[in-house]
């Protein structure tokens, strides 16, 4: 009997944590956190604690499958990897040939580490259009705070700050392995804790101020906070008079939205918005820890990024230790984040203006930002701009994920041809041509890099890979050779020495240190002189947005639907539901089918205040019908006494277990995919209106 401990990364999520397996003859047979991880320290979540029950689940995919039924019938053949790999190459040439590259979209959900392969791929392949969660998770904040202070999603930097703000954001369910241990340690530090949050979150109940603000009107809030500080002259002076431009026309925009208007807008006392505004203001160093789900998916998406870096900056807490620290790519190795691996650096510049949405969004236009999906749907099914025939997808479930449902299967459906990489069955790849198996993260090599610090981490394959399942890195390798993709790399190692080749180390060499780290640096600005922007400040309300077609002044917008902009409409759906709340045994709509996992959340569930369900005549634990314009689902009610009455709260992804239509549980049934924001085109899932009835 053979038995050792390997150590690697966990990627079940994006957090990267720590983890030690045992491995007797080539299986798996234990797991635990590794509190040598300079990030989790030996945190592990519910999904990486179930990784032996992942990689050997009977309804794991073995074997590549061709489709031989109807789409969505589920019907499919075994095929061997080269018939697979051959049909989808001679697919997309085909396509090429006759539509164009740009008629080829390829996309991404929980990544796996999969962007620098998948851009470098489809660089050389000659296609603009690349699709992710990313336009509703992270990326228009990225780019937001990238245009307006010259780095992207500033680090909040809890451990050391005596002031934390989270804004839309639970670490505890979305990225506890990347922050609770900081969190934990400034607060236990004695730092002040500002909460701005429709749903009492467990941060909200214990913070200083929680503001329990009316969803969708954030942006109202900030330029608020803004106009506060400004007007009580607690702002720093020295930076902003050194280091931002704009300050005149900012103090004019903020000047409008005064205590009395933004409480009536946000539903919150002009009491309790002031306090929080100086607390944050006067309390130094003071961070903003902002939730990439929360504060991307509504159509003021790219403003409250914007305002929120303002505020950092006009503060004093831009890239200082306790603060928002400057994201720079880890040590200097080539980071999946980062700009060495975009698309659109290999990309001719006639391929490269075909992206679809950058005429009509001028985010989309930016280095790295993928095209929303719900506008590769219409380029679908109304070939406009152009026709969309194919899609490639890695570890991603869009019929469950993106909103409007409904929409997205009638485009999936209307497809040339589909091809899908994945652990599992799930509603698309049942929608798909071709599917391919995918080895799990226990199962290969990679380098990682953690969002937003200073380390990069070995991932050691711990096992074989259960047969016939195969890397996805090496899947594209194996598919560029065969539509001869010169350029591309030609085996996994080369691809992870590129990645480490700054840093001066060979893949090899990198698995036997495990990790390689660098200081955190600060005030980086200071030593060049300048941020990196076009003018070296801060926008504020800067003269080079108008150069990229962007209003320098930022804007409030009342949400589509509302009791303000649409009255009428809320007298039939007197209920704001906000969508997408995470649930820590799940990612998205991975993993649903995990016995441990679903044993901890087996239903979707809404939440709703106690008063609300007295009034309605419904009990707790009780399935109602969710009713939305656009149809309604089936959900049970969940007592829940930290909301608003007239708020509801429900998570997503939910649609494994349901032999009559997974349809019926998956709440972007109702969502929609419409209007959206002016520069990134990103849709409010947020603050959406709603009425239950009983079933």
């Amino acid at each position: 009997m053979s038995t050792n401990t390997v150590r690697t990364i966990c990627f079940e999520c994006h957090s990267r944590c720590g983890v030690l397996l045992e491995v007797e003859d080539g299986k798996i047979v234990g797991i635990k956190g590794d509190k040598d991880h300079p990030i989790s320290h030996g945190y592990m979540c519910p999904k990486g604690m179930a990784c032996m029950e992942i990689v050997y689940h009977p309804e794991r995919l073995t074997k590549p499958l061709i489709r031989v039924g109807e789409k969505g019938e589920g019907k499919f053949e075994e095929v061997s990897w080269d018939k697979a790999l051959d049909v989808i190459a001679k697919k997309l040439l085909e396509i090429r040939e006759k539509w164009g590259a740009e008629s080829i979209v390829f996309g991404q959900g929980t990544t796996r580490g999969m962007p620098p392969w998948i851009y470098r791929f489809m660089g050389l392949f000659g296609t603009p259009n690349f699709m992710s969660a990313g336009h509703m998770s992270g990326a228009p904040i990225a780019l937001a705070s990238s245009i307006t202070a010259g780095f992207g999603l500033g680090d909040p930097d809890y451990g050391n700050s005596k002031c934390i703000v989270l804004w839309a954001h639970n670490p505890m369910n979305s990225y506890p392995g990347i922050y609770n241990y900081f969190l934990r340690k400034g607060l236990n530090d004695g730092a002040k804790l500002i909460v701005v949050d429709p749903r009492g979150t467990s941060y909200a109940r214990k913070a200083d101020h929680w503001l329990q603000i009316r969803p969708g009107t954030d942006v109202a809030l900030t330029l608020c906070f803004i106009n506060i500080i400004i007007e009580n002259e607690l702002y720093d002076k020295e930076f902003v008079e050194k280091w931002t431009e704009g300050f005149d026309q900012l103090k004019k925009c903020a000047s409008e939205f005064t205590l009395d208007r933004v409480s009536e807008i946000t539903w919150l006392s002009p009491e309790e918005i002031k306090a929080a505004a100086i607390t944050y203001a006067t309390t130094k160093p003071a961070v903003i820890g902002v939730g990439m789900g929360g504060a991307c998916q509504s159509i003021n998406t790219f403003d409250l990024a914007r305002t929120l870096t303002i505020l950092t900056a006009i503060t004093g807490n831009l890239d200082v230790k306790g603060g928002n620290i400057s994201h720079v790519p880890p040590t200097k190795a080539r980071s999946c984040y980062g700009g060495d691996f975009q698309y659109e650096n290999t990309l001719s510049r006639e391929q490269a203006k075909k992206k679809i949405g950058r005429d009509k969004y001028p985010g989309i236009r930016f280095l790295g930002m993928s095209v929303t999906p719900e506008l590769i749907w219409d380029a679908i099914l109304k070939e406009d701009p152009y026709p969309v025939k194919a899609i490639g997808l890695f570890g991603t479930n869009p019929m469950c994920a993106y909103a409007n449902s409904k929409h997205v299967k009638e485009a999936i459906n209307a497809l040339t041809f589909l091809f899908s990489v994945d652990y599992f069955h799930n509603p698309t790849t049942r929608m798909a041509d071709v599917v391919l198996p995918a080895a799990h993260w226990t199962e290969r090599d990679d380098v990682e890099d953690v969002m937003m610090k200073n380390h990069v981490f070995c991932q050691v394959k711990a096992v074989e890979p259960v047969p016939e399942c195969r890397c996805e890195k090496e899947i594209l390798i194996d598919l560029a050779k065969r539509i001869g993709l010169d350029g591309y790399w030609k085996t996994l190692e080369e691809s992870l020495d590129y990645r480490l080749e700054p840093i001066g180390m060979t893949f090899e060499e990198f698995k036997k240190v495990g990790k390689y780290s660098l200081p955190m640096r600060y005030k980086t600005y200071e030593k060049r002189g300048r941020f990196n922007t076009p003018s070296g400040k801060v926008g504020l309300c800067p003269k080079y947005f108008e150069e990229w077609d962007l209003n320098p002044i930022p804007v409030y917008r009342e949400p589509p639907e509302s009791p303000v902009s649409s009255p009428d409409l809320w007298k039939e759906y007197p209920l704001i539901l906000t969508t997408g709340r995470r649930i820590l045994s799940y990612y998205h709509s991975s993993l649903r089918n995990i016995p441990s996992l679903r044993k901890n959340a087996p239903d979707p569930e809404l939440e709703i205040h106690p008063d609300t369900c007295k009034s309605l005549g419904v009990e707790n634990g009780e399935w109602v019908h969710l009713v939305s314009p656009r149809g309604k689902v089936e959900i049970k009610v969940k007592y829940f006494e930290h909301t608003h009455p007239k708020i509801v709260h429900t998570p997503h992804g939910f649609w494994y277990g349901r032999e009559d239509g997974w349809e019926k549980l998956n709440i972007n049934q109702i969502t929609d995919n419409g209007p959206k924001d002016p520069v990134v085109a990103s849709v409010s899932t947020k603050a959406l209106l709603c009425r239950i009835e009983k079933m």
